[in-house]
């Protein structure tokens, strides 16, 4: 640094700019000031873009109804930023598309998931018990006829073929015990129309639901 003859001195100098004095290095070239950026934008893009991927993961996607919420919310505050500074608005709106992708694909995991839980067949617990409406049910009908309830073996009901006509909803299933659990189930399956199933003599019990008429061929 030089002092010249009316005081004044050479070296690092500043000048005024819109967003302040910016500092003049020893080479004379400014450096320029940080560019602005819009924070809320890119949080919101990465945190939705990470719900909507996660999303696709089953079981796993379940923290995007966590994520998902929060990356939309961010971006629509982006956007609202954006319109001020202009800064950010495409990565913004972005983050929104992916959110609600994002919560779209979490709505679509709870339909899949509750349908599937609706079509599954109804299997109470508890014990056989010989008064149940199965002995009264067959009562009534032809011998060999069979309607909804639970028969045993070998005393309510016979080894052998069984066919029904069908109707709206039937159900049958095989069963080892009759205690209730899923384990017990031998075989079993949801039928509409004209069906048949195989009562073997290896089984414990008999388990007819819906409005079928099973009958023994």
């Amino acid at each position: 640094m030089t002092m010249q003859q009316d005081g004044s001195q050479h070296g690092q100098y500043g000048h005024p700019s819109q967003y302040g004095w910016v500092q003049m290095p020893a080479g004379g070239v400014p450096v320029p000031p940080p560019a602005p950026r819009n924070g809320l934008a890119t949080a919101g893009f990465v945190v939705a873009l990470i719900g909507a991927v996660l999303a696709l993961i089953p079981i796993i996607g379940i923290v995007s109804w966590v994520l998902s919420p929060v990356g939309l919310v961010l971006s629509i505050v982006g956007i609202v930023a954006a319109s001020k500074s202009g800064i950010g608005r495409g990565l913004a709106i972005a983050g929104a598309v992916l959110g609600a992708v994002g919560l779209l694909i979490c709505m679509i995991w709870v339909a899949v998931i509750g349908s599937a839980v609706s079509k599954a067949p109804s299997y109470s617990s508890g014990t056989y018990s010989p008064s149940s409406s199965s002995s009264s049910s067959a009562v009534s009908l032809p011998a060999g006829t069979y309607v909804a309830g639970t028969y045993a073996v070998g005393s309510e009901i016979q080894a052998g073929t069984y066919s029904t006509t069908g109707s709206q909803w039937c159900y049958w299933a095989r069963l080892s015990s009759a205690d209730g659990e899923l384990s017990s189930i031998n075989a079993n399956d949801n039928v509409q129309g004209s069906s048949t199933m195989v009562v073997k003599s290896s089984d414990q019990y008999i388990e007819f639901s819906g409005t079928c008429t099973w009958t023994k061929k």
